[in-house]
Formats: C-alpha cells, structure tokens, sequence
C-alpha cells in the first residue's frame, strides 16, 4: 500500500519591506530628486500623499518615476535572517508563494529581484495591482490579498501591512505581522476606512468584502502575531517532527528456534538467526593455553604497531 503525501501547507509572504528594502530606496529616490530629508521614520502609512503632500495621483505619479528610475533597479534584500528562514521552510515542504501590492506593469523587474535574491524558494508571484492611478485602474483589474489569499488556500501569511493582516485575518487565515525591529510604524497606527483602504476598481469593490480592519482599535486579532524579526517567524512554525518513525531490534534468537523430533526420541534446535548467520560453539581456553597466546601477542612487534580497540 503506497502511503499518501499529505497536502503541503501553503505560505505567502509580502515582497515590499518584508523581502526588500523598497521603501529604503524611494525615500532615498525623493531626497535625491526633490532635496528632501525623509528617513524611512516619517512613513506612518502606505499613503505616501499624507507624508510628501500633494493628492494621490501625485503620489501615484512620483512612484512610476521611482520605478523608472536606477534606485529601483538597485532595491536590496532584508538581510534579516529572511534567505535561511525562507529556505528551512522549503526544506519542510512549505509551498511558498508572494502576494504583492505592486503592479502587474513592474512583473518583469520583480521577478528577477526574486529570482536574483531568492532563487527557487517561491513557485509562484501574485500581483495585488493595488495603488493605481485613475488612468491605470481604466487598464488594470485590483485584487484584495485577502481575497487571493482565499482563493488560493492560503494557510499563513507573512505581510508588513496591518490593513492586510486584518482583512486576512478575518478570514481565518494565520497572520505573521512583520514588524522589522519594531520600527514598522505604518503597522503600528489604527486604519482608518476612509484614508487608507486600497484604490480598487468598481469591480474589484464588489469583491472586497467589509472587514475589521475599518473597526480595529489597538488589539490584534488572536490569528495575528506581530514578529520583529525573520528568525521570530521562523520560530513561530511549528518545530519539524522528526522523520524516524520506527526502530528495528534483533530478534531473540529463542524467539526464532525451531524444534524437530526424531524417530530416536532426540530433539533438534535450530539455533540459527532470521539474518543467516550461524552460531559456532567453541571450548574455552585454559589458563595456559591463554597464558601461552598472551605471551605470543606481547613478543610479536607486528600486532604492536597496529592500532587495536580492545572492548
């Protein structure tokens, strides 16, 4: 009977400030082009208007030149633990997925970062295409990461957002808040509905379902567990069981006897063990005789420059 593989839980983790320090080279970007002093500190949320001022299509504006520009290119890891905590995960037969805000327009450029910083540990990217200007929301169809959590059985996510940890919260699934050193304020802070909600196109506000995001009021759900570092999560899983499932022993060679009578009245016992072995019985050596072979070891120089363990 061939034993059958349990379904393989399915991971999936944010990309953005979870994976990469994208946030780090925008604010690097803005200072550069526009002689700002922004520190990645004055971002209490993922709507930039509220921190450079401006409206949001400004905001939307500024971040396509960002992607345009050599900074994105140049967007490093989290060197948090994150390559060997993502690798433990694949070697206990996690299915690892990304589910990104970002849109589908940069596909091509983020999946070489994956494949450049994370190679062969996620089978598949999901693009949310969240945060569209006016004109691209004519052109681009958004999606929730609650809903695609859903509709592809996603058991734990791994996000920096609180927003979207709530909102996959309140569908059952098992929610890491990550929260690098505990200096992620944008996770810190209540949502608020009317500000902070993703811009969606009329079909994608169809799919987005109420949530307890718009009502959060400082306690996290007991599904979301906020983490400050990748070895947190790491820890956060379930330590592996061990694969050694059965111990084999020797079987008591009286377990394994046989008996055969004969015509004679005799009894035969077979001795033998399952592992075909045969036992040889042998007369013990008198003292002399072990004296004498004792004596024979010690004058012969050639076992003396052997290394012999006695037992």
């Amino acid at each position: 009977m061939i034993a059958r593989e349990l379904p393989r839980k399915t991971v999936a983790v944010d990309l953005d400030q979870t994976l990469a320090h994208t946030l780090d080279a925008l604010v690097a970007w803005h200072n550069d082009t526009y002689h700002t002093n922004y520190t990645v500190a004055d971002f209490h949320t993922y709507d930039f208007s509220q921190v450079w001022g401006g409206t949001r299509e400004e905001a939307c504006a500024k971040v396509r030149q960002f992607y345009d520009s050599d900074y994105f290119d140049q967007i490093t890891p989290i060197h948090d633990f994150a390559l060997e905590a993502l690798k433990m995960l694949k070697k206990r037969r996690f299915n690892l997925v990304i589910i990104t805000s970002r849109q589908q327009f940069i596909a091509e450029a983020t999946k070489k970062f994956v494949d450049r910083h994370y190679p062969g540990l996620f089978e598949s990217i999901y693009f949310c295409n969240l945060n569209l200007s006016d004109a691209e929301q004519l052109e681009y169809i958004s999606k929730p990461k609650s809903l695609i959590c859903q509709e592809i059985n996603v058991d734990v996510l791994i996000d920096d957002t609180l927003e979207h940890a709530l909102d996959c919260a309140s569908l059952g699934i098992q929610v890491l808040l990550y929260d690098r050193k505990g200096q992620y304020w944008w996770n810190h802070t209540t949502t608020n509905s009317g500000t902070t909600r993703p811009t969606l196109t009329s079909t994608s506000k169809q799919l987005y379902s109420s949530s307890s995001s718009s009502s959060f009021k400082g306690a996290l759900p007991a599904n979301v567990k906020r983490v400050r570092s990748w070895k947190d999560i790491i820890a956060s899983f379930p330590k592996p069981s061990s694969p050694l499932r059965t111990c084999y022993y020797p079987h008591d060679f009286m377990e394994s006897e046989s008996e055969e009578d004969f015509d004679d009245g005799s009894t035969y016992v077979d001795h033998s063990n399952p592992y075909g072995y045969e036992t040889i019985e042998i007369d013990e050596l008198t003292e002399d005789e072990d004296d004498d072979c004792m004596k024979k070891y010690t004058d012969d120089p050639s076992w003396k420059d052997q290394s012999v363990v006695w037992v």
